[in-house]
């Protein structure tokens, strides 16, 4: 292999949501602890990013009950409970135990919030049934009675037992449910109340069971789906982040949400948030490899490479003769060629390019130990070695270092000349 390398560099997968950041942290090394007191110290971390996570999916549930609740309260008003506050989330570094607890006592909270909400909801919206059914009795017109024949039964106002029969039924109806299929079942409802007979009327809102059943098995589906979703997005911030959460609420009230689209979509926001993360660990992990197996690099290298897509390594006797590293894009793609000054004088390239070459078989384990999966794109052949000529007053590094070995070389000769 010869001096010109093409890599592509990669963190591993990452779990989304916090527990990113636990595989950032992992990746880094922070994992590598020995003895009983890691053995603890790595428990309690665990600990933490777990209760991290605990708390980000706490945060996004009630994001999307607030949103449902909201949505109760602009159709019933103050019949509807509103949502309670959250309050102010704790830090899992300040206080692992009191983060713990606050999560356990938000759990709490929503599970006793979204049962009220249940019981609310079925009794505005039974509430409102029975009056319309009312209203369209009242207008019905009274059949008119003919001599010979039995009175014809209008249908009657629907009793006691058919309206506890009704709010029973809606108290089953997930607050989840799509709004536009929720006005289909009440409507189902308001049909059966208008049957003729009490029988037939209990019988209709018990076959209106089994389509709420229905309706609660995809709301329980869609929500599960969405909270997980939301849950990966917790613990992140941006524009992309928001634009994705956009997305997942108003997919809460969709009767057909493409949960697979709002997935790739969290995908993306993801990794777009992460991707300066990404690309400010993988420079800064190259810096630190590099110097590992003996190369040194310019000074503000990661600086360097971040601004303007491209720094320098070299090691001790390559002088004249230097390694500039490109990047290119945003796919954390990196690109390793031999430079020197257009005046520099003829060096040993077969050489260097032996130990450049030697370094780069060092490079990639050593990338690999820092958690970064290394892609070659190609290697040229040894032997095939160029040189790109830049303008010396580019090269980065101190030239006067070949000079002054070329005057010791000269004097040595100079002594070693019969007088």
């Amino acid at each position: 292999m010869s001096a010109e390398v093409g890599v592509v560099f990669a963190l591993p997968v990452l779990a989304v949501g916090l527990a990113a950041g636990a595989g950032f942290l992992a990746a880094r090394g922070v994992g590598a602890l020995a003895g009983a007191a890691g053995d603890r110290l790595a428990e309690r971390q665990s600990r933490r990013w777990a209760a991290a996570d605990r708390l980000a999916r706490a945060v996004a549930e009630h994001g999307l009950l607030r949103d449902q609740i909201e949505r109760g309260r602009a159709e019933f008003g103050e019949r509807i409970t509103a949502v309670p506050a959250l309050g102010e989330v704790p830090s899992v570094g300040a206080d692992l135990d009191g983060a713990e607890a606050w999560a356990g006592q938000v759990d709490v909270m929503l599970a006793a919030a979204d049962a009220r909400f249940r019981t609310e909801m079925a009794a505005a919206r039974a509430g409102r049934i029975m009056a319309d059914v009312a209203s369209v009795l009242a207008r019905l017109p009274k059949p008119t009675p003919t001599p010979g024949r039995p009175e014809q039964a209008a249908a009657p106002t629907p009793s006691r037992q058919v309206a506890e029969s009704l709010e029973r039924v809606l108290s089953r109806l997930d607050g989840g449910v799509p709004p536009p299929l929720a006005a289909a079942l009440q409507r189902r409802a308001a049909d059966a109340l208008l049957a003729r007979t009490e029988t037939s009327q209990l019988r209709l809102l018990d076959d209106l069971r089994y389509s709420v059943h229905q309706a609660n098995q995809q709301a329980h589906r869609r929500r599960t789906a969405l909270r997980e979703l939301a849950g990966r997005l917790a613990g992140f911030s941006g524009a992309a982040i928001d634009e994705a959460m956009a997305k997942i609420l108003a997919a809460a009230v969709e009767p057909e949400p493409d949960l697979d689209g709002l997935a790739r979509a969290v995908d993306t926001a993801i990794t777009a948030t992460l991707a300066p993360l990404v690309r400010d660990y993988t420079r800064q992990a190259l810096r630190e490899s590099l110097q590992e197996i003996g190369c040194a690099v310019e000074e503000d290298f990661e600086v360097a490479l971040g601004r303007d897509g491209l720094a320098h390594l070299h090691r001790n006797g390559w002088d004249e003769l230097a390694v500039r590293v490109r990047s290119r894009g945003d796919e954390n793609a990196y690109y390793f060629n031999m430079i020197a000054p257009a005046d520099a004088e003829e060096t040993d390239l077969a050489a260097v390019e032996h130990q450049w070459c030697s370094a780069v078989d060092q490079l990639l384990p050593a990338l690999s130990a820092r958690g970064l999966r290394v892609t070659t794109t190609h290697r040229s052949e040894e032997g095939e070695a160029q040189v790109q000529p830049v303008d010396p007053a580019r090269f980065p590094f101190d030239r006067r270092r070949r000079g002054d070995r070329r005057r010791s070389e000269l004097h040595r000769r100079e002594r070693e000349l019969p007088r």
